[in-house]
């Protein structure tokens, strides 16, 4: 029976426990603790394991492990000397066997909001012209890179059981009467964006018949292109390259997927209008965006994530701005529905067609 509710100081104290909770799995991540741990073993057995460089100390271990049991991370038995063993949720995406591994994608989330953290007071000095958002050419091998890491993991753990739940989601609210699935199945879309390109293999995959194009930075879509080959779909998926805010895909889409691309673009309205005409007549576009709500507990999972791009210079629609933005375009708005299983933080579903 709990006496006393917990006190309105204890999401404070939470915040600096986070910091213990962090460490203790980047450290575990760093060991593969949890690829270790598949087989289940006792304190003394991960304390002297062969596969670390030294030994560790067998009591401060122990409640190591308990802390990540604490943490969903480990499974542990009850008896005197208990066995620890990898949780199924560790399982599926801490083991770097798993066909749904994010540590790679986890790591990099602790070592960037640690670093601006590191910088935040500094930035809040920063003129205007210091918090420009970097040009495209500096951007590009950045984003290359985590194309083959730390976004192709989100991609494929988060984002593409995401879109395949946003297109159940899309059919079954319109009734079949503006998007049944057989309007989907010769279908041509775009993946613009596309990063790793792994919407556009989750769409061919679903809908054999369709074709698509994957659209980002050329360095980007190197990595996206090789995604296709190995997947076996080159004849039906493409990939065209540029700078979103200067150039813009060839041909006109059946369905654009557009997930987060506003963040690193000059002008957002204009990216919109270039969306619209890409679009046939009756076409499908679901864009997919962080926002900044009028609601407290919302923006409580949304900034912690996207104040250090907006810090410096990146773009986050207030709600509103998105469907504004599309009706000025020809864009009738079908549906607007809070996306919450996605990377880092909830996104908004836009879900909208192109009038005749």
């Amino acid at each position: 029976m709990t006496l006393l509710q917990h006190h309105e100081l204890q999401p404070f104290w939470d915040l600096a426990g986070a910091q213990v909770k962090i460490k203790a799995l980047e450290i575990a991540l760093s060991k593969s603790l949890f690829d270790l741990l598949l087989s289940p073993s006792t304190v003394e057995g991960v304390a002297y394991h062969e596969s670390f460089v030294s030994s560790l100390n067998a009591k401060n271990t122990e409640i190591w492990l308990d802390l990540l049991w604490s943490m969903g991370c480990l499974e542990k038995t009850v008896e005197e000397k208990a066995q620890y063993s990898t949780s199924e949720m560790a399982k599926r995406y801490l083991v770097k066997s798993s066909l749904l591994d994010c540590s790679q994608a986890i790591t990099f989330r602790f070592q960037t909001l640690k670093g601006f953290a590191d910088q935040f007071e500094q930035i809040l000095d920063w003129s205007d012209q210091d918090r420009g958002v970097d040009p495209s050419s500096n951007m590009a091998p950045l984003w290359a890179n985590a194309a083959k890491a730390q976004i192709f993991q989100e991609q494929r753990s988060v984002m593409v059981p995401a879109l395949n739940k946003i297109i159940d989601l899309v059919i079954s609210i319109t009734d079949g009467l503006l998007c049944a699935e057989s309007d989907l199945e010769k279908m041509h879309f775009l993946d613009l964006g596309g990063g790793p390109g792994l919407a556009s293999l989750a769409l061919a995959k679903r809908f054999p018949d369709a074709t698509g194009v994957v659209f980002d930075f050329p360095e980007t879509v190197e990595v996206a292109g090789d995604n296709i080959l190995a997947a076996g779909v080159q004849s039906r998926v493409s990939v065209q390259s540029g700078d979103l805010n200067i150039t813009q895909p060839e041909g006109v889409f059946d369905l654009i997927w557009c997930s987060s691309v506003l963040h690193f673009l000059d002008n957002a309205d204009a990216t919109i209008a270039r969306i619209a005409r890409l679009l046939k007549t009756n076409g499908i576009l679901l864009i997919l965006h962080a926002e900044q709500t009028f609601e407290k507990n919302h923006c409580a999972r949304v900034l912690p994530f996207y104040l250090p791009m907006v810090m410096k210079g990146n773009y986050l629609p207030r709600q509103g701005e998105i469907p504004e933005m599309l009706n000025r375009h020809g864009i009738n708005l079908i549906m607007t529905e809070e996306i919450v299983c996605f990377p880092m933080a909830p996104v908004w579903l836009h879900f909208g067609r192109k009038l005749a």
